[in-house]
């Protein structure tokens, strides 16, 4: 997994999305906790960073997120893309999920209307 170009406050927001992301069908497979692990090594964050950032509320995340450059924002549906197919199946809770957050951060392409057209539905 490449480095990452998020600020500590950004990659600990990206990386509660995307632990409730995997966390949305209320188990964690061993590959889905191998994503994240090698996600935070990547994003240089501990999981003792991490797991104190769960003391503040979800919508501080979706801020945050909400708030980060287009390029970081690419990185982080990247990030979520793969935390849906990293145990390699593709439950409707996650998709559900994944959904929810890409309205809460506003991650959905404003310039698509039909998302047949171009085959993208968020940037």
């Amino acid at each position: 997994m490449n480095k990452f170009s998020f600020d500590p406050s950004e990659s600990l927001a990206v990386a509660r999305l995307v632990w409730g992301l995997i966390f949305s069908d209320g188990e964690v497979d061993r590959r889905e906790s191998d994503f994240f692990e090698q996600m935070l090594h990547s994003m240089n964050l501990t999981s003792e960073k991490f797991e104190f950032s769960l003391s503040e509320p979800i919508e501080h995340s979706y801020e945050v997120v909400k708030a980060m450059s287009a390029e970081k924002r690419r990185e982080c549906s990247q990030l979520l893309r793969l935390a849906v197919s990293s145990d390699d199946v593709v439950l409707l809770s996650e998709l559900t999920h994944l959904n929810e957050i890409l309205e809460k951060t506003a991650m959905f392409r404003s310039d698509v209307n039909d998302m047949n057209k171009t085959g993208e539905g968020f940037s």
